[in-house]
């Protein structure tokens, strides 16, 4: 019974219900979808690239729980990393928080439960402002600072404080996460009709 409730905290219905072959394909999918995030982006400014990886992050975790979206999400980020265009040193902290990313809304959708009507959207919208606030504003932007901090300034003195480098990131952090997360509502709706799939309020 015990072993029965963490199973399901954190592995999704969905993914539980799955065969091995369709767990594997699935699996695959979502980790070359984390990959192209990690490598794709579209240049607004110079200064300012829109990437896809709190999306892929957010559906992974929704549609496979928790624990395998941080392993879709952390194994991205590493193979994505490996490919011969990717240039500059391996960051652990980078693929940890990737796979925060996946493994917060995996927690949130697959183990709350509301009695009402939009319920699943009320559970999104707690899901995407945890991992604004907890990856992008917390972890992910210490993760970024230490890396300037001790990769790209190697060496040199870095006098800059994490308030003031998390102050001249933030706004360019924020309209990325915007962007992402306005995707998650909008296919929402798309996602909840697959077959095998719905989001339990």
């Amino acid at each position: 019974m015990f072993l029965e409730k963490v199973k399901r905290a954190f592995f999704s219905d969905f993914f539980l219900e799955l065969s091995v072959g369709k767990k594997t394909a699935y699996l695959g999918v979502f980790i070359a979808l984390a990959v192209i995030a990690n490598i794709f982006s579209v240049d607004l400014t110079e200064s300012m690239k829109i990437t896809f990886t709190y999306l892929v992050a957010f559906f992974a975790g929704a549609f496979l729980g928790p624990l395998m979206g941080f392993a879709v999400c952390f194994f991205g980020d590493i193979v994505a990393f490996l490919l011969p265009a990717t240039a500059g040193m391996y960051w652990p902290l980078t693929g940890i928080c990737s796979g925060l990313l996946a493994f917060i809304p995996g927690m949130v959708m697959t183990n709350l439960r509301f009695s009402f009507r939009g319920g699943a959207y009320v559970k999104a919208l707690i899901a995407v402002l945890l991992m604004y606030l907890l990856i992008t504003c917390g972890l992910g932007a210490w993760s970024n600072y230490l890396y300037v901090k001790y990769v790209v300034y190697a060496g040199r003195e870095y006098a800059t404080a994490f308030g003031v480098y998390l102050g001249g990131k933030i706004a360019v952090a924020t309209v990325v996460s915007a962007v992402n997360y306005a995707l998650v509502f909008l296919l929402l709706p798309v996602l909840n009709a697959v077959k095998g799939f719905r989001m339990r309020a």
